[in-house]
């Protein structure tokens, strides 16, 4: 799938979400994800696949958005993060705030920058 298909099917997942999930159930689901980073697709009303190509949308929005700009992966921003601020960056993707996100990837990749240097 081509990545503006994944946005196509998780902007559907999500309106869908909001539409259907009672404002209660869904604060629980987003607290939950904040915490622990998981999902489960019988909870929110979609199935796997689905649930999936969502979070797939998300983490390339995140990726071309906030982290390629500095050359980071994913995996390199995730392996430079502490576990315990993993809670508020999930936050900040479940609310969009991309900038933040960008800003904190640019402090790690100069910190990474900086430590190459040494």
């Amino acid at each position: 799938m081509d990545p503006s298909e994944i946005e196509a099917i998780a902007d559907k997942a999500i309106t869908a979400f909001n539409e259907t999930v009672d404002h209660d159930t869904a604060q629980v689901i987003v607290a939950k994800f904040t915490l622990d980073g998981t999902l489960d697709a019988k909870v929110i009303g979609v199935d796997q696949q689905t649930l999936d190509v969502a979070v797939k949308a998300f983490e390339n929005r995140m990726t071309s958005e906030c982290l390629a700009p500095v050359g980071l992966t994913l995996s390199d921003y995730l392996d430079c993060c502490d576990e315990a601020d993993l809670p508020a960056i999930r936050s900040l993707v479940v609310k969009g705030d991309w900038k933040t996100i960008a800003e904190h990837a640019q402090r790690i990749r100069t910190a990474l920058n900086n430590h190459v240097d040494e």
